[in-house]
C-alpha cells in the first residue's frame, strides 16, 4: 500500500479523502479545500481508499465518478462506513444524477465543472446534516403529575 498523499496546515481539521481514479482530482481539490479549513488525502483508487479509512478516518469522501467501479464504491463506503459521499462527474445528462443519488446511495453529485465555493458549501451543508445530534427523548417526555 502507497501511503496517502496529505495536505493539511494544521490538525484537528474536518478530513476529506478524495478517491481519484483516472483524473487529477486530488491535485485539482487540494489547495482550495485546505485553503477553507479542510485536511485533504487522496488515493487512486477504491481498494486504496479502503485501506486509507482506517488511518486516515474522514469526515467526508468525494468520489470520482471516471472510477472503474465508481457506483459500488459510492454505496459501499457509504452504507458500510456511514461516510457521506460526493460522486463528481462529467455527466452531460440528467440519468447519472437519478442513479448516483438514488442507486449508489450518494449524499450529492457534482457536474464538472463546478466552483470550489459551491463545493465546499455543499460539503459544509453535508457534514452540519451528518453532525446534527438527534433530540434527547427524555426531553420531549410529559412527566405525570401524582
Amino acid at each position: 500500500m502507497t501511503m496517502p498523499k496529505v495536505s493539511t496546515r494544521q490538525t484537528g481539521l474536518m478530513k476529506v479523502l478524495i478517491i481519484e481514479g483516472k483524473s487529477d482530482l486530488g491535485n485539482e481539490l487540494a489547495e482550495p479545500l485546505v485553503s477553507a479549513g479542510f485536511s485533504v488525502a487522496n488515493v487512486p483508487n477504491h481498494p486504496e481508499s479502503l485501506l486509507t479509512l482506517e488511518v486516515f478516518k474522514p469526515d467526508i469522501i468525494i468520489l470520482d465518478e471516471a472510477l472503474a467501479d465508481s457506483m459500488e464504491a459510492c454505496r459501499q463506503l457509504h452504507t458500510t462506513f456511514g461516510i457521506p459521499v460526493i460522486l463528481v462527474g462529467t455527466d452531460s445528462g440528467q440519468e447519472i444524477w437519478k442513479r448516483a443519488l438514488l442507486d449508489a446511495e450518494a449524499d450529492f453529485y457534482l457536474r464538472k465543472p463546478f466552483s470550489y465555493a459551491v463545493l465546499v458549501a455543499r460539503m459544509r451543508a453535508i457534514l452540519r446534516r451528518y453532525r446534527r445530534q438527534m433530540p434527547n427523548v427524555s426531553d420531549y417526555v410529559i412527566k405525570r403529575r401524582n
